[in-house]
């Protein structure tokens, strides 16, 4: 991947840790994003780890979460539907409330529990001093009613 293509996915933030991410998920080398963003590997090995992206938790079957494509219709209004096998895969229930994101040239859509990651992982780098609290206002949220 070019160094223009990195830097119109990252754009629209100036965390490292969330261009950590986002060029990880494109397929981008680590040793690549630790110098497009003049880091230290091992920074780029740390986050990776915390986010659960390598490492044993990360560890995924051949073909499984992150490996599949899957298209969708917009159908009236904007909605669409997620395709049974996805759902089912990733227990996502009838009327779920997913969290949608926009970011550079697409929307990710998500689950609850991710979308708080994200939300750790930001405030971990943004307001150090704060992840203490989110992570006691997290830690029994209740879930939609």
């Amino acid at each position: 991947m070019t160094r223009d293509e990195m830097e119109r996915l990252t754009a629209h933030t100036e965390v490292k840790s969330e261009k950590i991410r986002i060029l990880f998920k494109a397929g981008v080398e680590r040793a690549d994003i630790a110098r497009f963003i003049d880091i230290s590997y091992q920074h780029v090995q740390n986050v990776l780890k915390r986010s659960k992206l390598i490492g044993k938790a990360a560890a995924k079957p051949s073909g499984s979460a992150g490996n599949q494509v899957y298209t969708v219709s917009v159908e009236a209004g904007g909605r669409i539907t997620l395709p049974a096998e996805y759902a089912e895969k990733h227990g996502i229930a009838q009327d779920e409330v997913l969290i949608c994101r926009e970011e550079v040239g697409g929307l990710t859509i998500m689950s609850r529990e991710a979308a708080a990651e994200v939300l750790r992982e930001v405030t971990r780098q943004r307001m150090p001093g704060e992840a203490a609290l989110l992570e006691a206002l997290l830690a029994d949220r209740p879930g939609p009613t």
